[in-house]
């Protein structure tokens, strides 16, 4: 069914304020729709990795566009039913939901906060956080009540996961080294689990820190230690049923397991599937 009532200025300007490439289905034209939908995303994405506000021009563009159109009268006769106002605001609130479900329930996008992470990941760079299956969809960071319990099968020593520790509200990023029952041992030569010393090798080195190549389970990755981190004494933690221990790469720089223990499996939010480079 066609709708043949004119587009109204006032609603076209207001819808493109509020809902930007989405007024070009109200006046009719779903060419530059499709025109403006890739661009407004792209900015969009660009905004939030490099903390811009480019979406505001978008915010003026669009509604002036839109305007220019019903001036001239270049909207199309009839219009069709993607014209209509409550299909136009439908479509976008469905676009909402559609972005809300992905990053609360399959996957969603972190900015690593520190170092603690080097030479696997530096500040700023962006990590991918697959998170069905576990026990923690966090719905832009507030952690959701009522998850199922986590897949225990999908936390396999090397992998870099995304959690809560114990008693905080702030997400973390390390890498998983130790499953629950295993004994774990902090070596000048490495890491020692359940009486074994992962293996590892120097790759290289500058005046302030020796990067090593180290595997655990199917995983192979860099962790770099600092020359002038004084020495430690052999620790050695168990980790308790139903808990994972974590540490940094930066082993001579991270806040890990080693300072507040092992994390519980239902705080763990997801495990990092891809790295955006800052």
């Amino acid at each position: 069914m066609n709708n043949v009532s004119p587009p109204r200025t006032w609603i076209a300007v207001l819808l493109g304020i509020l809902l930007q490439p989405f007024v070009f289905l109200y006046v009719n034209r779903p060419g530059l729709f499709w025109l403006y939908f890739p661009a407004a995303l792209l900015v969009a994405g660009l905004d939030w990795y490099f903390s811009l506000s480019l979406h505001l021009l978008f915010s003026l563009l669009c509604p002036l566009h839109a305007w220019w159109l019903l001036r001239r009268g270049a909207v199309g006769q009839p219009r069709p039913w993607y014209s209509r106002v409550w299909v136009v605001v439908g479509c976008y609130l469905l676009l909402m939901l559609t972005v809300m479900l992905v990053r609360t329930y399959l996957y969603e996008p972190y900015a690593v906060p520190s170092a603690s992470m080097h030479p696997t990941l530096v500040e700023g760079d962006v990590v991918i956080v697959r998170k069905w299956g576990f026990s923690q969809p966090a719905l832009y960071g507030q952690a959701l009540p009522g998850a199922a319990q986590v897949a225990t099968a999908q936390l396999q020593p090397g992998k870099v996961y995304v959690f809560y520790p114990p008693d905080m509200n702030v997400l973390y990023v390390k890498r998983l080294l130790a499953l629950p029952g295993d004994v774990i041992a902090l070596t000048e030569q490495g890491l020692v689990v359940n009486g074994e010393t992962l293996p590892r090798e120097r790759v290289s080195e500058t005046q302030l820190a020796s990067i090593y190549a180290e595997a655990a389970g199917d995983s192979r990755y860099q962790v770099q230690q600092l020359k002038q981190a004084a020495s430690m004494p052999i620790r050695t933690f168990k980790v308790p049923a139903g808990h994972y221990f974590f540490l940094g790469d930066n082993r001579d720089n991270s806040d890990d397991s080693r300072h507040w223990g092992s994390v519980p499996a239902e705080r763990i939010v997801g495990e990092v599937v891809a790295v955006v480079p800052r």
